[in-house]
């Protein structure tokens, strides 16, 4: 015996009218249902059907089943549907637009389908047909006694995020806690290194924000600069480490543009973090990173493989990467650098002889003075990616 989807096809189907064809695939999905079949069975008649991908979601917004594995809609909206205040156009979790149709016989709710793609009357009449299969199929499956897992807590939020599992609870938790996740905040990384380690992690717990903690590494999400700015500057305020350098250190990624993209994000913040810190600057946003923009979707091969092409000559030579980057910072000026490294400006200019003639280039020249800044903060990266992977607390100034 064939399955769901197989029994629907063929000429007698493509013959049907509208309503003939709805009632035809309502009667096979009932039919399939009380012989045994199960809701993916549905669902995957329907993508055979409608040619569109199919989701079903739970009364609570969890997600059932999927025929693509993507991820449904925020409770919030998920709750609007069943309860016919929201439009039955909704945006997905993974951000796809798709048509909502409440899966309910009266007082029975067994959840909510989602078909991807626009709006489409025949879609939705076809989606409707399998209404009563699935009623069946939840009755059978016991999903209305299933006792509801307790709700996340803010720690929970944070990691999910960071993961890119963000499920309907996750994102009812979320609204909860303030995140408006139709315009997505950015992920943020705090580090401390100071010494009072139960005054942070009690610090951590007073903020308004979401926190997820590991240690001296804290998590959360931002809406931009000045916010995290602030954030910084409460944490070392209540550490009662404001007068001991830059105990606290923080960062943040980009702002994606759906909840999914977070995970994105968070990981954009944890190499800003490390490369703030390798760099000595208390805060780092990825719209303040200049040109490590660029680099930062590169995989560490690419990194290494462009500053070996336009360092390598001079990349073992300590002396003469301190030089260069002082060279390029102070735009040639032989006082400034002699200054900066404690040198004779004659000291300075021999250096100098010796990086143009080892790199075959003036590092002053626009060109050039544009590939060697770009090879620079790829290894200023690649060396904050490694001090990520140890966890080390003191800066990593190799290679400056």
């Amino acid at each position: 015996m064939g399955t769901v989807a197989e029994a629907w096809s063929g000429p007698a189907h493509d013959r049907a009218g509208p309503d003939a064809e709805t009632a035809v695939l309502e009667r096979e999905l009932t039919e399939a249902v009380l012989a045994g079949a199960g809701r993916s069975d549905v669902l995957h008649a329907l993508v055979r059907a409608t040619g569109r991908q199919v989701r079903l979601l739970s009364a609570g917004g969890a997600v059932l089943a999927t025929t693509d594995g993507g991820s449904g809609v925020p409770a919030t909206v998920a709750d609007g549907v069943l309860a016919g205040a929201a439009g039955p156009v909704v945006d997905t979790l993974d951000g796809l637009r798709a048509t909502a149709l409440p899966v309910r016989a009266g007082a029975t709710v067994a959840g909510v389908l989602l078909t991807v793609g626009p709006g489409d009357p025949r879609v939705q009449r076809l989606a409707g047909a399998a209404v009563t299969a699935l009623l069946i199929d939840a009755v059978r499956a016991g999903d209305d006694s299933a006792e509801a897992p307790p709700p996340p807590t803010p720690a929970d939020v944070v990691a999910a995020l960071r993961s890119g599992t963000v499920s309907p609870s996750v994102c009812a938790a979320a609204v909860e806690l303030g995140i408006d996740l139709q315009r997505p905040p950015a992920g943020a990384v705090l580090h401390y290194s100071g010494s009072r380690l139960r005054a942070w992690s009690t610090a951590l717990t007073w903020l308004e924000h979401p926190v997820q903690q590991e240690s001296r590494t804290a998590w959360t999400v931002t809406a931009g600069e000045v916010t995290l700015a602030r954030l910084r500057s409460r944490l070392r305020h209540m550490t009662g480490d404001e007068s001991a350098g830059d105990d606290v250190v923080a960062a943040s990624g980009s702002h994606p543009a759906s909840p999914i993209g977070l995970a994105r994000s968070f990981t954009e913040a944890e190499r800003l973090l490390g490369l703030a810190r390798t760099r000595g600057v208390p805060l780092l946003t990825f719209g303040g990173c200049g040109v490590v923009q660029v680099l930062l979707p590169l995989p560490r091969a690419h990194l290494e493989a462009y500053a070996e092409a336009h360092l390598g000559p001079i990349r073992q030579r300590p002396e003469l990467m301190a030089t260069l980057r002082a060279w390029l910072a102070e735009r040639g000026s032989r006082q400034s650098v002699s200054e900066q490294l404690h040198l004779h400006r004659n000291s300075v200019g021999y250096r100098v002889r010796q990086i143009k003639n080892l790199l075959g280039m003036d590092p002053l020249l626009p060109a050039a003075s544009a590939e060697l800044h770009l090879a620079l903060a790829a290894l200023d990266l690649l060396a904050a990616d490694d001090r990520r992977v140890r966890g080390d607390d003191e800066p990593d100034l190799a290679g400056h």
